[in-house]
C-alpha cells in the first residue's frame, strides 16, 4: 500500500499554529477567570453539574507536588521536549497527523500551565464539575488530557509496532524520498 506523504514543513507549521491557538485560548480563559471570577462565588452554568469557580493550584494534577514549582516545571519541560522530538522524528506519512496533533495538544497544555507557574508561581483553575466533585481544572488541562488520551488510543489501536519504530532512541527521522 502506497503511503500518502505530506511535507514535514507543513506538518510543523500546522502543529505550531494549533499549539499557539491552544495556548492563546488557555491564557485568555485564565485571564477571564481571574478578572471575572476571582473574589466572587461560583458562576453556575448548569445547576448542580457545572460551575466556573476561581482557585489557584500550586501543585500539578489534583494538587500533587504542591509548592514544588521547579520540579513541576522541570518535569513539564522534559515532557514538552520529548513530545517535540517525537513530532520532529515522525515519518511524513499522512496517517501520523493525529499522532502529531495529540502531541501538540500535550505540548500546548504544558506550555499554558508553565506560563502560569512562571508568572504567578501557581496555575489558575476555574472549571468545576460539581456533579462528580471532580477537581477544578482549566483549558490547558483539557488539552493535556485529551492529547494524552488520543495518543494512548492511537498507540494501542491505530498504529502497528513497525509504525512506531521511529520513537526508539538512536533512530533517525525517516527521510522523505524526493
Amino acid at each position: 500500500m502506497q503511503e500518502k506523504k505530506f511535507e514535514k514543513k507543513s506538518m510543523i507549521i500546522l502543529c505550531f499554529v494549533i499549539g499557539i491557538l491552544a495556548v492563546v485560548l488557555d491564557q485568555f480563559t485564565k485571564y477571564e477567570a481571574m478578572t471575572k471570577l476571582k473574589d466572587h462565588g461560583a458562576y453556575v452554568l448548569i445547576d448542580k453539574v457545572l460551575e466556573l469557580y476561581y482557585i489557584v493550584n500550586t501543585g500539578s494534577s489534583w494538587g500533587m507536588l504542591a509548592g514544588q514549582k521547579i520540579l513541576i516545571l522541570v518535569i513539564s519541560a522534559v515532557i514538552i521536549v520529548l513530545c517535540t522530538v517525537m513530532i520532529a522524528k515522525c515519518p511524513d506519512d499522512i496517517k501520523f497527523i493525529p499522532f502529531n496533533i495529540s502531541l501538540t495538544m500535550i505540548i500546548a497544555g504544558g506550555i499554558g500551565n508553565a506560563i502560569d507557574r512562571i508568572r504567578f508561581s501557581y496555575v489558575i483553575d476555574f472549571i468545576y464539575f460539581r456533579a462528580i466533585n471532580f477537581p477544578v481544572f482549566n483549558v490547558a488541562d483539557i488539552f493535556v488530557t485529551c492529547g494524552a488520551i488520543l495518543f494512548i488510543f492511537l498507540i494501542m489501536f491505530k498504529y502497528k509496532e513497525k509504525d512506531l519504530e521511529f520513537m526508539r532512541f538512536g533512530t533517525k527521522a525517516q527521510e522523505s524520498e524526493d
